[in-house]
């Protein structure tokens, strides 16, 4: 196989990746209000995130490069780290089947910023 048909190919398996993402939250997901930004030039609809019931959602609707996801507890405790790169992949899907209610926080930062925002988790 020579390099140009395995550089096809890549390319290829990429955009396929990048396009499978098609897990949109429900209808009746709550949006979780971001604050921050991850770079100087974004928008403020540049990433949404919503909780439904037992899950969050991440959309990323342009590439910040790598960025750490932080989902803390309503005391504090981590309960889920994650880098996504976000050129690769657009949504992230986060279960929360083992938490407790209360409010959480999920934080997203990279090299030159963060987001932040609070969540209630119903029992």
């Amino acid at each position: 196989m020579n390099v140009k048909t395995l550089t096809l190919l890549c390319l290829c398996a990429v955009s396929i990746t990048a396009n499978c993402n098609t897990t949109d939250p429900p209808a009746s997901a709550e949006q979780i209000h971001l604050h921050g930004t991850l770079d100087l030039g974004a928008a403020s609809d540049d990433i949404e995130a919503y909780v439904d019931e037992n899950t969050v959602y991440l959309s990323f609707h342009r590439s910040f490069g790598n960025v750490t996801v932080t989902v803390y507890t309503p005391g504090g405790s981590t309960i889920y780290s994650g880098v996504v790169n976000t050129a690769v992949q657009q949504l992230l899907v986060i279960p929360m089947t083992f938490s407790t209610e209360g409010t959480y926080t999920v934080v997203i930062e990279n090299a030159t910023g963060y987001a932040d925002g609070d969540f209630e988790k119903q029992p």
